[in-house]
């Protein structure tokens, strides 16, 4: 299970990557241009949102069955995982970024969706 959760978290987040970076491409020159915020427009970034909050999803299941993640901070303790780099960045540091990201992109969704 652990396996089938790295492989979807890993090339989703091609599809995450790919997608985002078309919304805002498509926010920007629509910015530039001073054109309206369209239909097109909010099923763009509604899209980014969606797949964004998926690979959240998919991750903290990962968090959660991996070694890596909440068992190694479980196993070894907080002070053992803050001293090794490579179990800092996976128990750590990308889920609280990633997190972070995902809180970042729903509410500019939200504020721009008002407009």
């Amino acid at each position: 299970m652990n396996t089938t959760f790295q492989f979807l978290h890993s090339y989703w987040a091609y599809l995450v990557l790919l997608i985002v970076l078309l919304a805002t491409i498509n926010a920007l020159a629509g910015f530039f241009s001073k054109r309206e915020y369209g239909a097109k427009d909010f099923r763009i970034s509604l899209f980014a949102l969606i797949v964004t909050h998926i690979q959240l999803l998919i991750g903290l299941i990962l968090y959660f069955v991996s070694p890596l993640g909440f068992q190694n901070i479980s196993k070894s303790g907080m002070g053992a995982v803050m001293k090794d780099a490579t179990a800092r960045l996976y128990a750590v540091e990308h889920p609280t970024v990633m997190i972070l990201t995902v809180i970042f992109i729903t509410i500019g969704y939200s504020k721009h969706k008002k407009k």
